[in-house]
Formats: structure tokens, C-alpha cells, sequence
């Protein structure tokens, strides 16, 4: 029952929250620097892990202001108020049927904005559509082992959960997806050494204790699981064939030792990952976003040379997952839940066009895809009175390729989204170039017209960061414009949609975020695009706010002989030199593939699901590649201590077209063969290229698409480091390397038209070598004020080098001209 400790319900009774309506006062808006784990007296005394998962959780849930996040099955409490001390903005409430712990939840945590109750979510303590957002976070199971395993018990609590939800709530899921029945794996044990002198069963002997006591419920004639052992392939080790469901539940118990009494009766996994996206739509759920997570402290204390998985025919399968994660929105009956790729077209119309371009210097051959436009993309902005930056952007954008069929190309990361995503307002570059963007009038007009926006008096479009997605390949060029407006008193819509993206039942809606939030949900790769994340961070870095990164693994860089350095004047001196080496040839390298598929958008109807709208699409592919690419940033240390990036240059044709010159600046990059199916292959493939030890391996961050406009292909962002007793080159094998330069300094070609996966990636592991607030040069940090160079940040205009200044005051947010 229902205690009367509980909150007012009526503080949850609200309608849509709109800029109108917001529940808390601006002044209390997010600050970046109060959300700092380190740095907010309010999470002392924490643990780092409930810290970091707290974190976590709320990265995936970008929500107005004033939103009411209920957290199911809150515990002791220390969760739900982590979220509550990082994000004061949003109200919080713990839910638990345990009496004492939520008892004691309350004695211990107390927040303006957290409250906790002692009850059960099925009962009705709070209205239908009376909440913005709804934790999961490891519970669904235990709801699954106290109704006897019943998937329908599970069913029916999601059911209540989407109704608790307001249309276009959220909800947020971790717990554990149940591998493929009937399935049989081995598993490989090495002998533990200490488990006797400890006094402990060993793996192995935890396994065979953990196949006859298994799911004991009432009566223990039907507990346990098949467990065979087979000789084992190797001295010191134990080899076993068992289902891959139990292996993997064993594995999950494997961490959690001190509670093995506790966890013995439940179990883990019940639905596959497909049923958990078919349960959920079956409610009127977008599910936005669905991956399979690994804890690195889980895999690496537990798993990593600890235990060994194989497929039956003995082929290695890899570290599984530690937990897997689902995004939903709920939405109304006939709006769009998914698109995706239904079959082939044979339209022999196409808005893709193939032409070639030849290096007169070196005879290379480059095949260009081409729509026939150039993109323009706006972020507006405002700074708030608290002093956070806000950006608008474009949510729930359709994206279809994010859905195209693989060919030949494993999904290597298991990530799978709606089709819908979250970018920066993009029209053709011809509406930009026909606007009077130096008369105000013209620019309010065209804000109102297309976005429904105001600018602030006075205020004029301003350049930012250009982009070339693909310049191997893609002709196209994208250029970002800000734009200062006012906060508006109505939700606004977006009038017309461009880029491939018209043509389905929902255009998405222009919202209002803070602009942390939306690098936070990029760092857990929410969203799978990084030019809007490179975009954010220009802003921020040009208006001179504070913003925080989270990096789970700083690299560990070895100092080293460096044999060739170039510095970055040399390197922008040759962005404003003129060449004109490619020309036009009707030769054709024969490379690239134009296809066409009609992609259908489904949603809700009258029960089931069904097509709303269809359309067709074209986009490029490389016939002799898969679309998953490694790129790949080596570093290393000089003896100083200055952290150096090798970097590639060279010329390419698409850069030439737009500035008269084809250098460019990129990471050394390459095709993931088809038989990678893994991250962990990918990172040994890595380290093969290198010929490093796989431990010099790191991600730099998640994937993302390189021009989800026009193709599939997939970016994986590695960095390879020095560390290690062979270091992380032999001599004459850099892949591609020409030159290395200080990795700060490469942060200074934001502002230069680039390849914004080469940019991406320098982001990151500026982020992680040593932090943001650290030094990665003995002259200048990105984190403070450079006293030696007032000049962050560079424009080429013409023949001439612009420098962009950072030191503006907080009251002069228009950039240089």
C-alpha cells in the first residue's frame, strides 16, 4: 500500500511542458560546471560508481526543464539522488514496496527536488500521462523472478509504465537481453590459483555449483541447467558446453559474488533484443535507440583474461555485453515509430550522380557522388540568465539510412535506432547565398518564415565550422551559421524539410535543449552524428562557456623520439595556398555503386503496426568495401611531454572544387574487413595495422555516420598510443602518417572547412589523454585562456588568414567578420 510519506501527486498532474510553462526558474537551469561530479559538494561522500551511473542514465534522457522523473525500484536511494544533486532542474521521485529503505532514503537524501515513496507503480498513486520520463535501471528482472518468470507480468508492467508517461515521455531501460534460444556455447575457465588459499570456490566450481542450483523457485526438482565438461584444450584450464542463455546469466553472477545468495533465485534474461523493440511499439513506443553496453570496469575485473566464449565450431564470440540499454518515446496512434529499408527499387531515375576526378600529379582517380547541393546548416542559440548555453535544434529528423539493410557489413557495435535523430536546421546553401545576411530584416523574415525563430535585435548570422563528410568521395561541402534569437513564447515547427529527409509521416520538431545535455547524449552515442557535436563545441569555445566531457578511459601515452613535426602554421599556410591539381576525366575508378530502396515509415494503427508513408531513396556505397571504417588517430609524447597527433596530408578533390585547393588534413583511416563482427576484432584488427600490442588500442568515443544524407557508412574512432614495450610503430610503418603535430594545436582547425571525422576524433582524444582541465602542452591548455595566443580558433577567407578571437566578453557573441 500506498504510504503517506508520499509526494503530492498533484505536482505531477501536468500538461506538456512548454517555454511558456516551464516549472522551475531559468536561474535554476543546469550549469555545467555545478554538474561536475568532482566538483559539486552535494555528491560527497557518493560512490564513484553510483556517480558514474547516475551519469550515465541521464546522458540518454535530453528533457525540458521541470521534467518528473520517477525511478523505479529506487533502493537505498543513492541513485536517484546522484540524478537529483547533477540535475536540479528536473524534479526526481524514488519508488520502493521496501518500507526501510525507503525510510531510510529519506533520513539521508534530501533534495528540493527529490522525494521518495514507499509503494508499488501498479497501484495508482500518480494520473496517466502525469510523467516525462521513467527509469529502468536493472529492475524488469527482478519483476520477471518474483512472478514466477512470467513475460507477461514483465508486459504488463511496461504497459503500466507507458501510461504513467505524457505523449512523447520517455523511458529508459538497462537491464540484460536473453541471447539466442536454444543455443549452445563453450566456455573456457583458467585454473584459479588463489580460490583455496581464499577459501572460495573457483570459477570453474561456481559454474557446477551454479548448473544445479539454478532458478530454485518452489521446488528445486525442476532448478539447474544442461552443463557438460569436455576435455580442455589447453593445461590449467576447464572447458565447458552449456546454453548460451545460462553461460551468459553465469557470467553475469560471475561480478557479483557478495550477492550470489541474493541473485541465485532470479533470473536475468527473458526477452531478446528484438522483443524487447517489438514489446515496446506494440505500446506506441519510438524506440529511439537500443545497444548492448560493456561496463569496462565489469570486463575488466571479471572477464578480460578471466573466461573465454566460443561459438560450438570454436570460434572466439568475443566479451558479452554487460547489460543492454533501451531509449523509448511514447507516441500517439499514426506517428511514426520506425523507418526502415524495405526493398530494392528499380527506379532507374536517381538524384545521385557519379563523375571522376584525376590528380595530375600522382594519376589517382577519384569517383565523386554527388546530389547536386551544398548544405547549409543553422544552429540558433541563446545564452540563458544563468549563463548555460541553449541551442534549437532539429528533433526527430528522419533519417532512413540509419535503417538501410547491412551489406556486408556486420553491425559491430549492435547499436540500432528509429530512424529519427537530432540535428542542426539544414537548407540548401542557394537559400543562404540569396538571403541579405548583413540586413537584419532579411535574416527575421527568413528566422520566422522557415523556423519560426526571432533574432535578437541587431543580431546577424555568423559563420562557423564548414565541413566535408566524405571528401574521398562525397561532393559536398556543409556550412554551419549561429544565429543569437530570443526565447520564444510558443512551441515552434519547422516550415520545410531538405536533404532527403521529406517524404514521411513526421518532419520532427525544432526544440529548445541545453547544449550539454545534447554533448552528453553524444558521448554515449545517443545520437549518431558528430558534425552537430563538433558544432556545439565551436560555439562554446567562441562565446568563452565553460562545458564538461566525461572520459571513462584516459589514455596512458608513452614518450618518444619524434621523427618528423610540422607546426600548425605550416599546416594552415598550406589550407590558404592555392592548387589546382585535379581536373575532370571521364575515366572512371569504378569504386563507388549508386543504389535506390524504398524505405517505409510504420506506425501505430488501430492495434498493430502499419505503413504510414514510403518513399524512395538514393544513396552511395563503395562496391569494394564494407561501410564500416576504422579511423584511427596515433599519439605519442616528446620528451617534454607535449602530446603529438600523427596526421596525414594530402590532396583531394572535393576540397579543391570549394576553396581552389585540395590539401587537407585527415587520420589515417580504413575499411573493417567483413569478417570483424566485434569491437574487440576491430580493435585487434587495429593493432594488427599497427603492429601493437591490442592493449595501445582505444576507442575514441562511439560510432557514428559519416553522411547519414547519403550513405550508411559507419565511423569507429580508434587512437593508438605509445605505450607498451614494442611502442606502436616499427620503424617505416605509420599507415599513412606523414608528419605528427601538437594535438592541441590540431584543435584550432575547428574553424577550418575539414573532415569532420578526422575533427571528431581529435576532440575525443584531446578529451582523453589527459582530461579537459589538464595540460597537454607545456605552453597552453584548451581549458583556460591561452595567455601566449589570443587566437583560438582560424577562418580562411580568400587568399587571407583571419584569426577568430575567444577572449570576447560575455555581451559580444557575434563572431569576427
Amino acid at each position: 500500500m500506498l504510504e503517506n510519506n508520499a509526494p503530492d501527486s498533484s505536482r505531477f498532474n501536468v500538461t506538456a511542458v512548454t517555454p511558456q510553462d516551464n516549472l522551475v526558474p531559468e536561474s535554476n537551469q543546469n550549469n555545467s560546471l555545478f554538474k561536475r561530479a568532482e566538483t559539486n559538494p552535494l555528491l560527497e561522500g557518493v560512490p564513484k560508481a553510483v556517480i558514474r551511473q547516475a551519469w550515465f542514465t541521464m546522458a540518454h534522457l535530453v528533457l525540458e526543464q521541470g521534467a518528473h522523473i520517477l525511478n523505479i525500484t529506487c533502493g537505498d536511494g543513492a541513485y536517484t539522488y546522484a540524478m537529483a544533486a547533477m540535475n536540479p532542474e528536473y524534479e526526481f521521485v524514488g519508488i520502493d514496496r521496501n518500507q526501510k529503505k525507503i525510510e531510510k532514503a529519506q533520513k539521508k537524501y534530501n533534495l528540493p527536488n527529490l522525494s521518495f515513496v514507499c509503494g508499488d507503480v501498479q497501484e495508482s498513486f500518480l494520473p496517466p500521462n502525469s510523467l516525462d520520463a521513467i527509469v529502468n535501471s536493472f529492475t524488469l528482472h527482478e519483476f520477471y523472478s518474483e512472478e514466477q518468470c512470467s513475460v507477461k507480468a514483465v508486459t504488463d508492467i511496461l504497459h503500466r509504465h507507458l501510461e504513467l508517461l505524457k505523449e512523447d515521455g520517455y523511458i529508459f531501460i538497462q537491464g540484460y537481453s536473453m541471447p539466442p534460444e536454444d543455443e549452445y556455447v563453450l566456455i573456457e575457465i583458467p585454473h584459479d590459483e588463489h580460490a583455496k588459499k581464499e577459501k572460495r570456490p573457483s570459477d570453474a566450481e561456481l559454474l557446477v555449483l551454479y548448473a544445479d542450483k539454478a532458478r530454485p523457485h518452489k521446488d528445486s526438482n525442476y532448478c539447474g541447467f544442461y552443463l557438460e565438461e569436455l576435455p580442455s584444450r589447453f593445461p590449467k584450464t576447464r572447458l565447458f558446453r552449456l546454453p548460451h542463455k545460462w553461460a551468459y546469466e553465469f557470467l553475469l553472477r560471475k561480478a557479483k559474488r557478495k550477492e550470489w545468495d541474493e541473485e541465485l533465485h532470479k533470473e536475468y534474461t527473458f526477452f531478446s533484443q528484438q522483443e524487447y523493440r517489438d514489446v515496446l511499439r506494440r505500446f506506441g513506443t519510438r524506440v529511439l535507440y537500443t545497444t548492448p553496453h560493456w561496463d569496462e570496469q565489469i570486463v575488466k575485473n571479471h572477464f578480460h583474461k578471466k573466461i573465454r566464449l566460443f561459438a560450438e565450431d570454436g570460434k572466439p564470440m568475443g566479451t558479452p555485453e554487460t547489460s543492454f540499454i533501451v531509449v523509448g518515446q511514447k507516441v500517439g496512434p499514426r506517428r511514426s515509430l520506425k523507418i526502415e529499408e524495405r526493398k530494392i527499387s528499380h527506379n532507374p531515375n536517381t538524384t545521385l550522380h557519379i563523375s571522376a576526378m584525376r590528380d595530375r600529379v600522382e594519376g589517382t582517380i577519384y569517383d565523386l557522388a554527388s546530389r547536386g547541393m551544398d548544405i547549409a546548416e543553422v544552429l540558433p542559440y541563446r545564452v540563458t540568465s544563468s549563463g548555460d548555453l541553449n541551442i534549437f535544434v532539429h528533433e526527430g529528423l528522419p533519417r532512413s539510412l540509419m535503417n538501410a539493410v547491412p551489406r556486408n557489413s556486420p553491425n559491430i557495435d549492435g547499436k540500432r535506432w528509429s530512424g529519427h535523430t537530432t540535428e542542426a536546421m539544414s537548407f540548401p546553401m542557394e537559400i543562404m547565398e540569396n538571403l541579405k545576411q548583413e540586413h537584419f530584416p532579411s535574416v527575421l523574415k527568413f528566422t520566422r518564415d522557415y523556423f519560426g525563430l526571432k533574432p535578437v535585435i541587431g543580431e546577424l548570422f555568423e559563420e562557423g565550422p564548414g565541413f566535408y563528410p566524405a571528401p574521398d568521395f562525397i561532393d559536398e561541402h556543409i556550412q554551419t551559421y549561429y544565429l543569437s534569437v530570443e526565447k520564444p513564447d510558443k512551441k515552434v515547427t519547422l516550415k520545410e524539410l531538405f536533404g532527403g529527409a521529406e517524404g514521411y509521416s513526421t518532419k520532427g520538431d525544432i526544440r529548445e535543449i541545453n547544449a550539454q545535455q545534447v554533448l552528453d547524449a553524444m558521448s554515449i552515442g545517443f545520437y549518431p552524428t558528430s558534425r552537430l557535436e563538433l558544432q556545439i563545441i565551436a560555439l562554446y569555445e567562441k562565446l568563452g562557456i565553460a562545458y564538461t566531457s566525461w572520459s571513462e578511459s584516459p589514455l596512458s601515452i608513452k614518450s618518444e623520439k619524434i621523427e618528423k613535426t610540422t607546426k600548425i602554421q605550416d599546416i594552415i599556410a598550406k589550407l590558404a595556398d592555392q592548387d589546382t591539381r585535379f581536373e575532370k576525366t571521364m575515366g572512371r575508378a569504378g569504386n563507388l555503386k549508386t543504389l535506390q530502396s524504398v524505405f517505409v515509415d510504420e506506425g501505430q494503427n488501430k492495434g498493430g503496426i502499419s505503413g504510414l508513408a514510403s518513399r524512395e531513396v538514393d544513396f552511395v556505397m563503395n562496391e569494394n568495401e564494407t561501410l564500416n571504417t576504422a579511423v584511427v588517430l596515433p599519439l605519442s609524447k616528446k620528451i617534454n611531454g607535449e602530446v603529438m597527433a600523427g596526421i596525414v596530408e594530402q590532396y583531394l578533390p572535393v576540397p579543391q572544387r570549394y576553396k581552389g585547393n585540395g590539401y587537407s588534413v585527415s587520420c589515417p583511416s580504413f575499411p573493417l574487413p567483413k569478417d570483424i563482427e566485434n569491437i574487440e576484432m576491430a580493435k585487434k584488427y587495429v593493432a594488427e595495422k599497427f603492429e601493437v600490442p591490442i592493449e595501445n588500442v582505444s576507442r575514441m568515443g562511439e560510432s557514428f555516420f559519416s553522411h547519414i544524407g547519403v550513405t550508411p557508412q559507419r565511423i569507429f574512432p580508434f587512437a593508438v598510443t605509445a605505450k607498451g614495450p614494442s611502442g606502436w610503430r616499427k620503424e617505416g610503418r605509420t599507415h599513412g602518417v606523414t608528419t605528427h603535430t601538437p594535438l592541441y594545436r590540431l584543435y584550432r582547425l575547428l574553424y577550418l572547412d575539414n573532415h569532420y571525422s578526422f575533427m571528431k576524433v581529435v576532440a575525443m582524444a584531446y578529451q582523453a589523454s589527459l582530461g579537459q582541465d589538464s595540460t597537454l602542452s607545456p605552453e597552453s591548455s584548451f581549458s583556460q585562456k591561452h595567455e601566449d595566443n589570443k587566437s583560438d580558433f582560424i577562418r580562411l577567407t580568400g587568399d587571407s588568414v583571419i584569426p577568430i578571437s575567444s577572449s570576447s566578453s560575455s555581451n559580444e557573441h557575434k563572431f569576427d567578420k
